[in-house]
This record gives structure tokens, sequence and C-alpha cells, in this order.
């Protein structure tokens, strides 16, 4: 909230950052449930404190004894955690932030597919081959395979990812990833073209010439703009700030459907983290709301509010495989458990996220 204080003191041309990363600490993961217990993994980063509050309620059966003093009590489990989130969504801050927002909260998708199946398909077909060459070796005109060919299980994890994402029904990107299911909606620039379109149509000329362009506009506000010579590069900056708020906004409300092409496949996990508080912690999204701060204005072209306020009611949601909890593991960290992981751990959290679980920053642990 730095940025803040220096508005609010006076504003002199620049804004001091705080590059401690927040985000990469701090944010959702949106899971999308996929065939094949794949999932299509998205992200939306706390760019300011969250405000986080839970509530727990355990189910107790109440006796009252004739003749006694004071009730019988027996323990019928307990509810699911409700948590409840509240952040801001503020537009200068993303336009700030963003070119140090890592890959994983920026607009283009990409797939992120649990691997661990992929896996397991490219260590029995090692385990197949390994088995046809060693047959091979004792009669070597039983099979056509060539006798120096060796397999590279890295390489056939690819060949796997690569028929995933071939058969994948969702827009993830650009080359080589592009597919024509879809297409990234570029709302900033339709609704800014569609603007000065109806305002050239009714007042004869491009309100956008007064301004000295768009790419103009942000320079007067940002000293030296964005970092960017050309006004129009600094114009497509801006709009790409743009989209990056309405993805975050439209994977909220997204995430309480489910697949409308394939029913089966239900609303997104929605995991927490923040910190040690909350450490990947997987929920339902029961229900949001989204408040437009009107005092704070809106970019007049694309009348996309300057700052959002967003309210997510969570419930906890537990169930994995139904075997052992085991905190930081991703088969198993989503798993039940009781106070006994507490005694043994002081760790009841999943742990099986970026920070300290399997796949920290792309490196298996």
């Amino acid at each position: 909230m730095a940025f803040l204080a220096d508005l609010f003191k006076g504003y002199d041309g620049k804004l001091k950052q705080n590059k401690r990363r927040l985000s990469e600490r701090s944010h959702l993961t949106i899971e999308f449930p996929q065939s094949d217990n794949r999932v299509i993994r998205t992200f939306i980063p706390f760019l300011e404190n969250p405000t986080i509050s839970e509530k727990g309620k355990a189910k107790i059966n109440s006796y009252d004894l004739v003749g006694r003093a004071g009730q019988l009590f027996s323990y019928g489990g307990a509810e699911s955690r409700k948590l409840s989130v509240n952040f801001n969504i503020t537009l200068l801050h993303v336009m700030e932030e963003e070119k140090d927002l890592a890959e994983m909260f920026k607009s283009q998708f990409k797939l992120f597919f649990s691997e661990s199946e992929r896996a397991k398909e490219a260590f029995e077909m090692s385990t197949s081959i390994d088995t046809a060459l060693a047959a091979r070796v004792d009669d070597p005109d039983a099979f056509d395979t060539q006798p120096y060919q060796i397999f590279d299980p890295e390489a056939e994890l690819e060949l796997l990812r690569a028929e995933d994402i071939e058969n994948a029904t969702y827009l993830v990107g650009s080359e080589p990833w592009q597919n024509n299911t879809g297409k990234q909606q570029d709302h900033a620039s339709i609704h800014r073209q569609y603007y000065r379109k109806l305002i050239n149509h009714v007042a004869g000329f491009d309100p956008q010439s007064l301004l000295g362009g768009v790419g103009e506009t942000i320079n007067s506000f940002f000293e030296g703009g964005l970092g960017i010579a050309s006004p129009d590069e600094n114009a497509a900056a801006l709009d790409s700030t743009l989209n990056l708020v309405y993805l975050w906004v439209n994977l909220i409300r997204a995430s309480i459907l489910n697949n409308s092409r394939s029913t089966t496949l239900g609303p997104p996990i929605v995991r927490l983290t923040h910190g040690g508080m909350y450490n990947n912690v997987p929920c339902l999204l029961d229900n949001y709301s989204i408040n437009i701060v009107d005092e704070a204005g809106y970019d007049v072209q694309t009348m996309t509010p300057k700052r959002l306020e967003i309210s997510l009611n969570l419930i906890e949601s537990r169930t994995g495989n139904f075997g052992a909890f085991k905190a930081g593991e991703i088969a198993f960290g989503d798993n039940l458990t009781g106070w006994e992981s507490v005694i043994e751990n002081n760790n009841i959290d999943p742990y099986n996220g970026l920070i300290g679980g399997e796949g920290e920053f792309g490196v298996e642990v």
C-alpha cells in the first residue's frame, strides 16, 4: 500500500516500490478439473494484503439426564472450515506491478496438468521397453527394435504432455499451444476502439487527438511512462493491464460454475495461500461479491473501475483419496486429519503447493 501513501502525500511523478514478492507468497490457485485427474491451474495474486477470517464448528450432541446437574456430550464430527477472504484489485497498482509479476499470474494461459499419472505411464513404458531390450539380447531376431535404441523417460514425458495439449479443448496462449477452439478476448482494445469511433461519429474528431494519444496520457501519469518508448506500445501495455484485471475477475466468477459442455466436470478447487497461516488450503467457493469503488474513478474509455473490492466465502474441501494425511505430499496432503497432526508435526495444512512442497518453483524436491 506504499503507493497509496505516496498519493495521499502528494504525487511527485513516481511511485515507491517495495519488492517483497507478496503475490508469490499470497495468492489464490484455481484448479479447473479435467479428465484423467488433470487440472488447468490458474492463479490470482494478492497485490495488497488480504483480510482473512475463518470459522470452525464441532458437532456436539448433548444429553440431559434426570437429576444430573450438568449435561453429557458426544462428539458428532466437525463441519468444514469456513474462510472469508477480502482483497482489493487496484488498477494503478496492477499497472505498476504487472511487469514484475510472475508468469503464472499473466493472462496467457498455460496448461499445468497433474503429472503423477503421466510420470507413471512413462515409468511403465520405460519398464516394458527395458524388458523388450533385455529379451533382444537373448534373441536378437525376436524384435524389430533398433539394437541401440535407448528409451528416454523425460522425452517420453514431453510427448505425453504434447498429447495432452493437442487433445485440449481450450486456448492456452500463443504458439505452440494455439488451437482453433477459442480466443482470448481483447476487451480493453475492443471497448477503447468502440468509444473512439462512437465519439468520432458524433463529434467529428478522435477524442484521443486532444489528449495526445493513450501513450502520452500514461506518460503524464508515470514519470517516463511505463518504460516503453512508443505511444502505441504504451497503449498496448495499458490494455494488457486492463485485460489482466478482467481475467482475474472472470476467474472468480467462473469459480462457482461447472463445465456446461461436460457437466460432470464440476466447479474448480480454490486453494488459499497466505504465508505460514494458510498453505494451499483446498476450498470450494460458496459465494462471492464484487464491489466497484465509485470514488476511485474509472478508465474513461473502457469504463474499467480503478478499484475493486472482492469478497469470497470459501468452504474447506479436504477429501483427498481417503488415505493417511501427509503434509507436503501432493497425493496425500489434501486428506482429512485430526489433532494428531498438530501433536506430531504442528501442521494440518496440505503444504503441497509452490511453497515448501513438491515441484516448488518447477523443481522436484
